[in-house]
């Protein structure tokens, strides 16, 4: 029960309770390619389509760019998520 309060406590106040429920879309321009690479599909697709209207890289969601991107990161993981949508698009 307290550990119920303490997780309800540090969800209000902001934080990320990523083992129990995780912190939806965490990724941004400045994550590496490993973090996209380790996300979900679904978050990989959100990250792609917020990340490319914020740096104005249409094309990383075009169908052919969205798999250039996931193709740059996984030959550069060490590349940032808004290097690979700038090469993209």
């Amino acid at each position: 029960m307290q550990a119920r309060r303490a997780i309800a406590a540090l969800s209000t106040a902001g934080f990320c309770v990523v083992l129990l429920a995780g912190c939806g879309n965490h990724l941004t321009a400045s994550s590496s390619c490993k973090d996209f690479n380790n996300a979900s599909p679904q978050d990989q697709e959100a990250a792609v389509n917020k990340i490319a209207g914020q740096l104005h890289a249409g094309n990383a969601v075009t169908p052919l760019g969205r798999p250039n991107v996931s193709y740059i990161c996984a030959n550069s993981p060490s590349t940032t998520l808004g290097d690979a949508i700038r090469r993209t698009g």
